[in-house]
């Protein structure tokens, strides 16, 4: 039986509980986790990402250099546009748009390839970050549950038993002395009666205990060195345990360290409790510890991606860090109830979760290389593909205005950049370096193959022009051609 008296208070980190993804978050999940390592994940995302857009973007290109050669041929008229509306922007847009229109430029067929990929990019970008905080939360549910069964080594773990009830509600009694106790077993469900009386069954005791109107129902270790037992309202369909520690037991405990017994038999009153909630939850504390080190979402010299690669931040954030990130966000639990964070992983909670990573509280999680040179592969980015357009540029506005506008983005763009690098996860500093590099080789080699083609035409075009036939001579070969026509009829009738 077990003694009251001397029982502690103990609760069990919650574990189970997770953000939802859609389909495309679970895309992205599949793809990262079934690398194995999260920062070669993240990158095959990428990569995979990029060769969905890449031929957009070529048509892109494409389009837009057969634009530029269109313009090239307006070229004559858009000077004398620029000086006859150069103090009048309207209306040289205008004109400049009805000129356009009538060579067959087309802004919108430059435009639709590029609203394409960035369209892709930005639904793609969101389920990575959904995933992304998904990861990160369900870091955290994997500590918990490493966390409880360090504890539950030293406990029970037996069958939650309900009472019988009627229609009506009412608990059915097997006789006027007895209950039916009803448990679930394969998806069946069973049935014994029960006549109050203590029983053992497997490695537990079943005691029934009345506090106040409610009957509960203490399941115990029959093992003397299990000291962790609990027990719940037998009457309530919606089982909730209430761990408890029996501090007779825990005091002679083989497991537990001489120098814990003597700091609790020195204790007293409210100070017995604090040594053996001490001594528990550090086992727990411990547990995460080690399921940290062994699955930590490390890549490189970066100590968590889901985090920024910066030296402020750190690989276990303190508790208002994670709170701000995550506090306010909805999880659904195991039963299907959905509940905010803060009410799930307490302050307290996640305290003794992260008790033993108090190194990991205060090193750095990063060193701003991956958000310098994130921004350096987007400037380079941005100054070819400025060369690449400067001539598609040069005429779309009055004044050079089309030019300008792209400088001012080369300096706004890697700004965007270097703002969500410093807000978001390393991760994302990956998939930013990645798509740059990509996009880069891509503009190179692009600009060098569409080139090469253009280029090729264009000659044939000048060689066209510069060899061609003086219109009197050429009306002269076409009369020739006519009149071997008609001499070759002539000549097949004659045979005849």
């Amino acid at each position: 039986m077990v003694n009251f008296l001397n029982a502690v208070d103990f609760t069990l980190l919650q574990q189970g509980y997770e953000i939802g993804l859609d389909w495309l978050g679970r895309f992205v999940r599949v793809i990262i986790e079934s690398v194995g390592i999260i920062g070669v994940g993240i990158i095959c995302f990428t990569l995979i990402l990029k060769a969905i857009t890449v031929p957009f973007d070529i048509y892109n290109r494409v389009k837009m250099r057969k634009q530029t050669l269109i313009m090239r041929e307006m070229q004559p008229e858009l000077d004398k546009l620029q000086k006859q509306y150069a103090n009048d922007k309207t209306t040289y847009n205008q004109k400049m748009l009805e000129l356009q229109k009538k060579n067959g430029y087309s802004i919108l067929g430059a435009c639709l390839p590029m609203i394409i990929s960035l369209v892709i990019i930005i639904v793609a970008f969101s389920a990575f970050r959904a995933y992304s905080n998904y990861a990160n939360l369900n870091f955290f549910v994997q500590m918990s549950e490493s966390y409880n069964a360090a504890v539950l080594e030293n406990g029970a773990e037996g069958v939650d038993y309900t009472l019988l009830k009627d229609e009506e509600g009412d608990i059915v009694l097997s006789d006027p002395s007895g209950y039916i106790l009803v448990w679930t077993q394969d998806g069946e469900q069973k049935q014994r009666p029960w006549n109050g009386e203590p029983f053992q069954e497997g490695e537990n005791e079943y005691t029934l205990s009345v506090n106040g109107s409610s009957l509960y129902l203490t399941v115990t270790p029959t093992d003397e060195e299990k000291y962790l037992y609990y027990r719940y309202n037998l009457s309530v369909t919606n089982v909730v345990r209430e761990y408890l520690i029996d501090e007779a037991r825990f005091a002679n405990a083989s497991a537990v360290p001489e120098e814990t017994k003597t700091a609790l038999a020195a204790a007293e009153g409210n100070a017995k409790s604090t040594v053996i909630l001490s001594y528990v939850k550090g086992l727990g504390a411990q547990a995460a510890k080690t399921w940290y080190d062994a699955n930590d979402a490390g890549f490189l010299w970066i100590k968590n991606v889901w985090y920024p690669d910066v030296s402020y931040d750190h690989p276990i954030p303190d508790y208002k860090s994670f709170h701000d990130s995550f506090g306010n966000v909805e999880v659904t639990m195991e039963d299907g109830s959905v509940r905010a964070l803060s009410n799930v992983l307490s302050e307290a909670n996640y305290n003794d979760l992260t008790a033993a990573l108090g190194e990991e509280k205060e090193q750095p999680n990063g060193y701003f290389i991956l958000i310098f040179l994130s921004i350096a592969l987007m400037v380079v980015s941005q100054l070819v593909m400025m060369k690449s357009q400067k001539e598609s540029n040069k005429y779309q506005t009055a004044d050079g205005q089309g030019a300008r506008t792209q400088k001012i983005m080369l300096i706004v763009m890697p700004l965007i950049y270097a703002l969500f690098a410093f807000m978001y996860s390393a991760a994302f500093s990956i998939y930013m370096c990645i798509s740059s590099l990509v996009s880069l080789c891509v503009t190179l080699l692009s600009n060098l193959i569409i080139g090469h083609v253009f280029n090729k035409k264009e000659e044939k075009r000048i060689v066209e022009e510069n060899t061609r036939k003086p219109a009197w001579l050429l009306e002269r070969e076409r009369k020739q051609a006519e009149q071997n026509k008609r001499d070759g009829f002539s000549g097949k009738d004659k045979k005849k």
